[in-house]
């Protein structure tokens, strides 16, 4: 009987993304069924994947923690109630087999048994050879111990080893699919994998992160002072942020379309540090209240301000992923250089329409002049979190070398992902792109930032070369980054 794993969870086993095994799927005409593939047809996709290893998928896991600035999770594990019924269910499915194949050999001891009599009761010759060739038949194929190196073997008892470790979770009506590990929350773990579920506080109070349960099991796992009603509690609705998943979960949850479905929100944070990135720009970390943390699409912008009372938009440089610690450019000037850790700054936002069309399956372009690779830095950001299948380029045009401040962790991108291409600029024009084999721009959308001469010069040049105006996404930096005094 052939065995069969969601692609989802097939993607894991075997250290991929989703997308990347459903391409290689398409390109080698391999049929699934209902989401799902046969352990053969994926090993002969991955015939020689590490079994025990989820080398690629770990390695872009680790570019993605590092890009985001993700603070590292105290415990990676379970907990040992959740750890407890999983292997409880696992024991339940275990003893559910063993009866079953118990039954079979039995049912199979008897047909033997019974063919074997009239054999010995000189059936007809014909009938006689059809029934030793039968006997035969099945003295070959009986089950016998499986070879503890069959790769099907190894593939399905790595899987046993994941349903374990973590919990596969998926969101209607719009068929998000995401891992939870270790103890994080419903809503915890869809935020780190680029989820826009509605919530507010996070810590039980405000009630906006109601979902229902449609299938599987989840466990509280913090007090909520929200009161569910007895009417809310008999449809099996919780609150993610307050419950992790037992088992693999089918959830029912609102999630943000665009801009207007997020709230203006005004948030007290606090320095948390500042980097040198190169001479001229600094990178300004902030960190919310836990229980107060920024919701926020990736590209969008908010307006802080400052201990001493300057105001200024600022695109913000980090992904909605990690959604308490910010991440903003700022330039290098000797106010600036006054900022301190523990700093008080007010983020006003978000706002701004520099955003990822999710829905498309174009080429993205990436164009960055300078500081502007702040925003763009956010949309490749969530384009990794989730699990994105469009092939991105991304080039980024400064006057010298040293501008290129993020040279490394685009690199390592670069090196990360698949479908991603970096190509660094310096001093050359846009019209470079002719030269580099980027694909047609009508099969494009491209994201563009940097100052406002720069994106009319390459607006024009784009538009001049068929890219669909409605495929153009553009946001401008300022000049002055925080250089406003109120």
């Amino acid at each position: 009987m052939s065995q069969r794993l969601p692609i989802f969870r097939a993607a894991r086993l075997v250290g991929v993304s989703r997308n990347t095994l459903q391409k290689k799927i398409r390109q080698q005409g391999i049929n699934t069924f209902e989401g799902s593939i046969e352990l053969s047809d994926l090993l002969t996709l991955y015939p020689k994947a590490d079994l025990g290893h989820d080398t690629e998928y770990e390695r872009v896991q680790h570019i993605k923690a590092t890009a985001f600035a993700r603070r590292v999770r105290e415990r990676i594990m379970p907990d040992a109630e959740t750890l407890s019924i999983r292997l409880s269910d696992l024991g339940h499915d275990l003893a559910s087999t063993q009866r079953q194949l118990s039954q079979y050999q039995n049912i199979l001891n008897q047909v033997v048994k019974r063919l074997s009599s009239v054999k010995a009761n000189q059936a007809q010759n014909e009938i006689r050879q059809q029934i030793l060739s039968l006997l035969h038949w099945i003295s070959a194929n009986r089950p016998v111990l499986e070879d503890p190196t069959d790769p099907e073997q190894d593939l399905l008892a790595h899987n046993t080893v994941l349903r374990v470790m973590s919990a596969h979770i998926k969101v209607l009506p719009s068929n998000h699919e995401y891992w939870l590990e270790g103890n994080s929350s419903l809503l915890e773990a869809a935020v780190q994998s680029g989820l826009s579920l509605n919530y507010g506080c996070t810590n039980g109070n405000c009630g906006l992160c109601k979902a229902r349960v449609v299938s599987g099991e989840v466990r509280k796992i913090q007090h909520h002072d929200y009161v569910l009603s007895e009417a809310e509690k008999n449809m099996n609705y919780i609150l993610l942020c307050s419950c992790t998943a037992v088992s693999d979960v089918v959830i029912e949850a609102l999630e943000a379309k665009d801009e207007k479905d997020i709230p203006h929100q005004e948030i007290a944070t606090r320095i948390k540090r500042i980097d040198p990135l190169n001479d001229n720009i600094m990178a300004l970390h902030l960190q919310t209240p836990r229980i107060q943390r920024l919701r926020f699409f990736a590209g969008q912008s908010a307006t802080l301000k400052l201990p001493d009372g300057r105001i200024a938009d600022f695109p913000i440089a980090s992904c909605p992923c990690d959604d308490r610690n910010l991440l903003f450019h700022i330039v290098n000037t000797e106010a600036n250089q006054q900022l301190a850790k523990g700093d008080e700054v007010i983020v006003n936002g978000p706002h701004g329409h520099f955003l990822l069309n999710e829905h498309s399956k174009r080429t993205q372009l990436y164009i960055a002049y300078g500081i502007g690779i702040a925003p763009i830095k956010s949309l490749i950001e969530h384009a990794m979190a989730i699990d994105e299948s469009a092939t991105m380029h991304l080039y980024w045009l400064a006057e010298k070398q040293e501008d290129l401040y993020l040279n490394n962790l685009c690199r390592s991108w670069n090196d990360a992902l698949e479908d991603f291409q970096y190509h660094p600029i310096i001093g050359e024009d846009i019209t470079l792109l002719e030269n580099v084999g980027h694909p047609n721009l009508q099969d494009c959308d491209v994201y563009i930032s940097g100052g406002k001469n720069n994106i009319n010069e390459t607006k024009e040049w784009l538009l001049g070369n068929n890219l669909p105006q409605e495929q153009l996404f553009i946001h401008t930096t300022g000049e002055q980054p925080i250089s406003e005094s109120t």
